[in-house]
């Protein structure tokens, strides 16, 4: 979470430089970011219950949503570097 909040800013700071195009990276990374923090409670939440009684089981959701994010960022921050 605190790294895709690092990397907000960042994109911020690199939008003079690259314009309008890096709002859609600001929006993808402090979307993950936020949502990672409302979660973060319920999966810890979870996550210790399941520790108590011995069976824990994973959370694919978290996994896929968190990668689909890289990926998005990853095609995002190619396509503003070739327009640019």
């Amino acid at each position: 979470m605190l790294a895709l909040v690092t990397v907000s800013a960042i994109f911020l700071r690199w939008l003079p430089q690259h314009g309008l195009p890096i709002l859609m990276l600001f929006a993808v990374s402090s979307a993950a970011a936020l949502a990672i923090y409302l979660t973060q409670r319920r999966r810890y939440r979870v996550r210790s219950r399941g520790l108590s009684r011995e069976r824990l089981d994973a959370d694919i959701t978290a996994v896929l949503w968190t990668a689909f994010a890289g990926v998005a960022l990853g095609c995002l921050g190619i396509g503003v570097v070739l327009a640019g």
